[in-house]
């Protein structure tokens, strides 16, 4: 798979425990403060007033953060690429930087200090698109295409703690590929990112 535009989110575990309007400031505050490594941040743009929209967004040069509500119907944090990530030549290089980005983001959302301590993070479920219909239609043989690569690696990063892990594919041609990860056994964000940590060259010390 040669698409750099890839996207995945993971989800709030109480999504009434924050109100979305606190989100704007802190957003703004990762701005002031460069909080996320390797990302030029912007602006924040909030839609909340809009129905069906994209929520909260801190955009950035390379990705957009989305606090969102449309992506499996939940609140959750979505991270969707812009830029070709440098360095990055598989498949396997983009999904480790792009789960590595949103995981290190959620981290930093779960410590902050306007938050006190309500806001955390599952990782035991998720959702992998990928928003490119040219280079990944949402059709079976992208699935065929990509579900190698994307199984070995979510076992790989998951490990064995968290059991089983089941990937669920629905191919339509009204929405962009889309692939739902779910692990039997509840997994924490920190605990996901130091295990990816290793896979991304960028992030070992």
């Amino acid at each position: 798979m040669e698409s750099h535009k890839l996207v995945i989110k993971f989800f709030l575990d109480d999504p009434a425990a924050v109100a979305d309007s606190a989100f704007v400031p802190v957003f703004h505050s990762l701005i002031q403060t460069h909080a996320i490594p390797d990302h030029l941040l912007i602006d924040v743009a909030d839609y909340q007033h809009v129905p069906d929209g994209p929520g909260v967004v801190l955009v950035s040069h390379e990705a957009n953060f989305y606090l969102d509500h449309n992506v499996g119907r939940r609140l959750g944090l979505m991270y969707q690429r812009k830029q070709p990530f440098p360095g990055a030549e598989t498949f396997r290089d983009r999904l480790a930087q792009v789960c590595a980005a949103t995981l290190r983001t959620a981290v930093r959302l779960e410590d902050e200090r306007a938050f006190d301590g309500r806001l955390k993070f599952r990782a035991d479920q998720a959702v992998f698109r990928i928003n490119d219909r040219l280079l990944a239609p949402n059709t079976r043989e992208t699935f065929e295409q990509v579900a190698p690569d994307l199984r070995q690696f979510v076992l790989d990063v998951y490990g064995p703690s968290a059991g089983d892990v089941a990937l669920d594919h629905k191919p339509s041609p009204l929405t962009l590929f889309e692939v739902g990860i779910k692990a039997s056994r509840p997994v924490d964000v920190r605990a996901l990112l130091e295990r990816i940590t290793p896979l991304v060259p960028s992030l070992t010390p």
